[in-house]
């Protein structure tokens, strides 16, 4: 049996979101597969590159403005 697919699917997937502080570019890296409690959220911490807030991991993409 492929593995090809099923390991597609726990890829986090690369999202651009914009910052709720200055309106900036944020890249973050959101989980695609996996429970339902981690599907659709941030993988990792990461900051706006203007103004240093932070996207925390583990929330939820649909809380974020994407882009």
């Amino acid at each position: 049996m492929s593995k090809g697919c099923q390991e597609g699917k726990g890829t986090p997937r690369l999202t651009e979101i914009s910052c709720p502080r200055c309106g900036g570019v944020i890249e973050v890296f959101v989980k695609m597969g996996g429970g339902v409690n981690e599907t659709g959220r941030l993988v990792s911490d990461e900051s706006c590159p203007k103004c240093g807030f932070v996207a925390q991991a583990g929330t939820p993409l649909d809380r974020c403005k994407t882009l």
